[in-house]
C-alpha cells in the first residue's frame, strides 16, 4: 500500500475561552495564568515589528505575536480575517504548548501541498492554509515540508489514509497510514510504526541512535528498526524487560529468523490493508 501524498493535519486541544468568532479583534486571556497581558489582532498603523516572518493580506503592520499561552482555538479558526490558529511552542521548545492567531500569507499552499516554516520547527509561522500545518521537515535546519492537517482526539481526518494521533502535548496531528512491510513513508519521516492513539500503521520519524532489533529492550514503538513493532515480554521469545521488539511479516511470503520461524497473524481480524501482516513468534 502507498501513502497518499495528500498529508492530513494536528490540533491542539486547547483550554481557556476560545477567540470567538473571525471580526478585526481576538482579545483573550491566556489560560497561562490570571494576570497575563492580553492580545488583541487591531490592525494598526505603528512601525512594523517582523516578528511573524510572513505578511497578511491587508498592508497594515502586524501586532506583535504572543510568547506563550492559549489565545484561539484551531478547531475553530476563530481568529480575525487574514489570520489563522495555530499552536507553537513558547520559548523554542520542541512540543506544541499554546495557540495564537498568526497572519496568513496571500497565496496559502492547501493541504498536502509544499510549505515553509519561519524561525524554528514548532513556531506554527508557515505558509500553509487555515487548520493546516507545515510538518516532515526535510530536517531541523531545513524547514521545508509538507501541509498537514489539523484534528482533535475527537475528531476524524480529512484524509481518509490519515489517522489522527494523539500526542501528550496540546496539539494533535493527521498522520498518512502506511504499509509496515514495505516502509513506505516518504523521507525524512522513514519509519513506519503502530499508532498508540489511532487504528493502524503511521509514519513517523525515527529517533536519533541505532535501533532496536529483534528481541531488543523497547519502550515505544520508534524505538524499533523498520518492519518491527514494540511487543510485550510474553510475546516475544527470551525478551528481558517489559517489552521487546518483534519482527513483522508477510503471511503469503512468511521471511522470519531462526528460533522465530512462526509468521502468525498480527490480528486477528485486522482491517481491509493489513490482512497479511504477521508477526514473528517462536513455533
Amino acid at each position: 500500500m502507498r501513502i497518499s501524498l495528500v498529508l492530513v493535519p494536528l490540533l491542539c486541544a486547547c483550554v481557556g475561552a476560545p477567540a470567538g468568532p473571525a471580526s478585526t479583534t481576538a482579545d483573550v486571556t491566556s489560560s497561562a495564568g490570571a494576570g497575563d497581558s492580553r492580545w488583541t489582532t487591531d490592525l494598526q498603523q505603528q512601525p512594523t515589528i517582523g516578528t511573524t516572518g510572513t505578511t497578511g493580506t491587508t498592508g497594515m503592520s502586524e501586532p506583535e505575536l504572543p510568547s506563550e499561552g492559549f489565545h484561539c482555538d484551531p478547531r475553530l479558526q476563530d481568529c480575525p480575517a487574514d489570520h489563522k490558529c495555530t499552536p507553537f511552542a513558547s520559548m523554542g521548545a520542541d512540543d506544541w504548548n499554546g495557540a495564537r492567531c498568526v497572519p496568513l500569507v496571500t497565496d496559502p499552499a492547501g493541504l498536502g501541498e509544499p510549505c515553509e516554516t519561519q524561525e524554528h520547527s514548532h513556531s506554527g509561522l508557515d505558509d500553509c492554509g487555515p487548520g493546516l500545518m507545515c510538518w516532515y521537515f526535510e530536517s531541523l535546519t531545513d524547514l521545508r515540508g509538507r501541509c498537514l492537517g489539523l484534528c482533535h482526539e475527537d475528531d476524524s481526518c480529512e484524509d481518509p489514509d490519515a489517522r489522527c494521533y494523539v500526542q501528550p502535548s496540546a496539539s494533535y496531528l493527521c498522520y498518512p497510514l502506511c504499509d509496515p512491510l514495505a516502509q513506505d513513508c516518504p523521507p525524512p519521516a522513514t519509519l513506519c510504526v503502530r499508532s498508540s492513539s489511532a487504528d493502524g500503521f503511521i509514519c513517523r520519524y525515527a529517533p536519533a541512535g541505532e535501533p532496536a532489533g529483534a528481541g531488543m529492550p523497547c519502550e515505544g514503538e520508534t524505538d524499533c528498526a523498520p518492519g518491527h513493532v514494540c511487543d510485550p515480554a510474553d510475546l516475544v521469545s527470551g525478551c528481558v524487560g517489559e517489552r521487546c521488539c518483534a519482527q513483522l511479516c508477510s503471511l503469503s511470503q512468511p521471511n522470519c529468523p531462526p528460533g522465530l520461524d512462526a509468521c502468525e497473524a498480527y490480528d486477528a481480524s485486522p482491517p481491509p490493508e493489513y490482512t497479511d501482516l504477521g508477526i514473528c513468534r517462536a513455533p
